[in-house]
């Protein structure tokens, strides 16, 4: 998928971004990735707000997506909150289409990737990156993806 890029600490350019990078790296030991249990909130409060966890739920013909947490200031700058929602009720079907081609090319891929973005909602320009980090359970299945994104623009 164009955009998206393999999350190294060169290709990071938000400071916050590349701290979460390294948080998970430190996380994830000797495995491909870490596990969500590897992972305490409470050793991130600088980025709690822009930050989302996705559940991957297996299906026979391809994964589904369920937002168990969007940050809160994501949801207020976004002025939609997806907690608890599935990817595939999301209404704007261009930006749904997106977000499941960057989620099957995390699950493809198995790495961190990273992306700029530049966004029109409610018709001002949002300018962001987000990174996106694949978690295990097992150590090698993806069951959940942890989400960072920075604005460019901090204004909510």
């Amino acid at each position: 998928m164009s955009g998206l890029i393999a999350a190294r600490p060169e290709t990071v350019q938000r400071p916050r971004l590349q701290r979460l990078l390294r948080y998970w790296h430190d996380r994830r030991l000797n495995r491909a990735m870490p596990s969500r249990s590897d992972i305490d909130p409470l050793d991130m409060p600088w980025i709690l707000g822009n930050l989302s966890l996705v559940e991957v739920h297996r299906q026979a013909d391809m994964p589904r997506y369920r937002y168990r947490l969007i940050g809160s200031r994501t949801a207020q700058r976004l002025r939609h909150d997806m907690t608890g929602k599935w990817l595939d009720e999301m209404q704007e079907t261009q930006y749904r289409d997106r977000l499941f081609a960057c989620y099957a090319a995390m699950m493809e891929l198995r790495q961190p990737l990273v992306e700029r973005l530049d966004m029109m909602i409610d018709d001002r320009i949002h300018k962001y990156e987000i990174l996106r980090l694949p978690l295990s359970s097992d150590g090698n299945t993806i069951d959940m993806m942890m989400l960072a994104v920075d604005f460019v623009d901090p204004r909510v």
